[in-house]
């Protein structure tokens, strides 16, 4: 196939080249040299124009890549190049992952290549957190005394080494295993009854008591605590197993038994915020830090312990909902779309109906239904007003606010504690309630608090 002439004069082209917003670059194809760069090759690369076309494109390559380049090279036709991905390096030495496409072309007289390169690296560095994130999960998981199952199908599709402990199978027996086959044949109407309204729009969260059936054919009784999970139209069910055979037979040990399941509701759920978390890896530890701030902010208004709790325990599941909302938009890092910020809007909503039945004794799953509310009506899922938004609902938005704006995001750095304060400060009475905003500042500016991240 011939190769096009490109003159090098002509408008369009050069328009289209220079102000492409990824790199762009054309270079011999006999010296390697660089013939013609654009202005977002300099900016990512960090070299002068000048400097580059004194270079040879092995000058930008790591010296490990240079001979899989050069055996590139003499292996290409005059098509199109999907070259993959390669690593690249700047003036600075950072490494890049570039993904490359190519085109051999003549460009002044010469046999030449024109190259376009996307730089992937935030990509590949998000993908590294997101596996980091989920192998320290599967850690933590593998290694808790209480079970832990995913369900599918009525059958068990996951299963952790505590479940299986507790009734009595090892991983090639329990995976694929009927759930009745867990439970005592009398309660095997309860535990179909108890998976329908589990996977229903109406019952996505809760907690029963069951006899379970071990291996050898005694029984226990267990403790369930399960959620919803998956989509619409392939649901799941996971949840945590607690034996609790000897506190069941011994009254005496009623209350420890309390305690233990109190425990186990927290442990539950900083489980399914680390879920949460792990699906977006630039929120880890965000739930954490925003129930932490919200309860200092509530103690700056003198409220009760017992209310502290409730803003802790709201903070932590705070973003529960977000388990609804496709992990790509999660982690976008470009602005997100109408309808992909609507999917996002929902998590309020989503969280409040996984939330509502599970007893809290106090409003956890209302303060999380109205944790994006503002007293001007322009916040959601609802639309509230000033007197209409209950108080500890407006005490974690501020908090999630100045959390969220001094953090990391896909889409931006960290803006500091600063702007984040100052994004309150300017808006109490029209967005954020004036005495929690100001309960806020003085936390910060005053008694020094910070946020650990």
């Amino acid at each position: 196939m011939a190769n096009p002439e490109i003159p090098a004069g002509e408008r369009v082209f050069l328009e289209l080249f220079e102000h492409s917003a990824q790199p762009m670059w054309i270079f011999d194809l006999e010296t390697l040299r660089f013939l013609a760069v654009n202005e977002a090759m300099e900016q990512r690369y960090g070299y002068s124009r000048d400097e580059l076309l004194a270079m040879t494109i092995l000058d930008i390559r790591p010296e490990e890549e240079i001979e899989r380049l050069q055996s590139h090279i003499s292996r290409q036709d005059d098509g199109v190049d999907r070259a993959g991905r390669w690593f690249h390096r700047t003036r600075s030495g950072e490494i890049l992952h570039m993904d490359i496409t190519a085109r051999r072309i003549t460009y002044q007289g010469r046999r030449a290549e024109i190259v376009l390169a996307i730089d992937a690296s935030d990509q590949v560095r998000a993908l590294d957190r997101l596996n980091s994130a989920e192998a320290m999960y599967r850690g933590m998981v593998e290694h808790t005394m209480v079970g832990i199952y995913i369900v599918k199908d009525m059958k068990i599709a996951y299963a952790n080494p505590g479940l299986m402990k507790i009734f009595g199978y090892n991983a090639d027996e329990i995976i694929g295993l009927n759930i009745l086959d867990l439970t005592v044949p009398r309660e095997h109407a309860k535990a179909v009854e108890a998976v329908r309204e589990r996977l229903s729009s109406e019952a996505g969260a809760g907690r029963r008591v069951f006899t379970g059936l071990r291996k050898d054919g005694s029984e226990i009784v267990v403790d369930i605590h399960n959620t919803r999970a998956g989509t619409e139209t392939d649901p799941v069910m996971m949840g945590v197993v607690i034996d609790i055979t000897e506190s069941w037979n011994a009254r005496a040990q009623a209350a420890d038994h309390l305690a233990h399941l109190q425990r186990m509701l927290q442990d539950s759920l900083n489980a399914v915020s680390t879920l949460c978390e792990i699906r977006d890896p630039y929120t880890a530890g965000h739930s954490s830090r925003v129930g932490e701030l919200a309860a200092a902010i509530g103690g700056e208004l003198g409220i009760g312990a017992g209310e502290m709790d409730t803003l802790r325990k709201s903070g932590i599941v705070h973003d529960i909902g977000k388990i609804g909302v496709p992990v790509e938009i999660l982690t976008k890092a470009a602005k997100l779309s109408v309808p992909e910020f609507g999917l996002i809007k929902n998590h309020p909503q989503l969280g409040y109906d996984i939330l509502r039945h599970i007893d809290f004794r106090t409003p956890v799953a209302e303060i999380v239904l109205q944790h994006h509310e503002r007293i001007d009506g322009k916040g959601y899922p609802r639309g509230l007003k000033n007197g209409e938004i209950h108080p500890l609902a407006g005490i974690l938005a501020i908090a999630d606010v100045v959390e969220s704006m001094s953090s990391d995001r896909p889409y931006r750095a960290g803006l500091g504690i600063e702007v984040a304060l100052e994004e309150i400060g300017s808006n109490l009475n029209s967005r954020y309630d004036a005495d929690a905003g100001a309960a806020c500042i003085r936390l910060f500016r005053e008694r020094g608090y910070r946020i650990i991240q």
